[in-house]
Formats: structure tokens, sequence, C-alpha cells
């Protein structure tokens, strides 16, 4: 009886085990959650090919991808994000978790600026109701 038991107990983990690993496969838990800077969202990552495609498909409705690497491929973390509307306001300000970086701002023009090691890139982006718009920062 006592083998019995065991064996019972045994399978009852696997099963446990299994329906664990089946369910996190559908939602990376290495993507950390939406972020807001006055009430606009971002989130950033992307350190690894399934990071990446977990971040990628999480977000394909932002307005603004932002990619950061080195000229010659290697992608970045710990990258500044600050982002103003055409009046110089601030409207964005982060640090990205990864190379990738994304925000759902508004229809408009902004400029975005990116600071890594105390050298910031500045680019102008404007924002259309519809799609995606991506810019890459490449530092030497």
């Amino acid at each position: 009886m006592k083998k019995n038991s065991i064996t019972v107990i045994g399978l009852i983990i696997i099963v446990c085990g299994c329906v664990t690993l089946c369910l996190s496969a559908d939602e990376p838990t290495f993507l950390s959650g939406e972020k807001y800077y006055e009430g606009i969202p971002y989130m950033s990552g992307g350190i690894g090919l399934d990071e990446r495609e977990a971040l990628s498909a999480r977000c394909r409705d932002y307005s603004l991808k932002l990619i950061f690497a080195i000229q010659g491929g290697e992608f970045l973390a710990d990258v500044e994000v600050r982002i103003s509307d055409s009046t110089g306001k601030k409207v964005l300000d982060g640090v990205s978790e990864g190379p990738w970086f994304y925000t759902n701002i508004p229809s408009g023009n902004y400029t975005v600026s990116a600071t890594l090691t105390g050298k910031t890139q500045q680019q102008v982006v404007s924002i259309d109701k519809k799609g995606q718009k991506t810019l890459r920062f490449y530092w030497k």
C-alpha cells in the first residue's frame, strides 16, 4: 500500500509540473510589466531572442519602438530615454531594461533622446494614428 501511495504522489507532482510549464509558455515570466510615465505606457527588454519575440508580440500595437545597439550589432541595455513633444514638454522619461523599448504615445511630433554613458543622441519622429514607427540608436 505504501508503494502505491508514493507512485500516486509522484504522478501528481509530474502532472502539476507539466501544467505549470504549459501555462508559463503562453506568457513568459521574464518580461517585466508595463510601466507608466504620467499616463504614457512603456515596456522594455529584449535580452535574448525569446524575450525579444515575446516583447514584440506583446507590444505590436504600441506607436513607437526604439532599438539600442553598438555599431556592429551588439545590443545595449540601461539606456536613458526621454521623449518631448513639439513644444518641448517632457512626455516620457525612463530607462530601457534591454535593447528594445516600446511606448504608446499619441499622434504628434516628438524628439526622442537616448543617453548611454553620458552620450546623448536625438531623433525626431512623427507618430501617426496607424502603424508603429521604429527608431534605431547606435553608439560607437
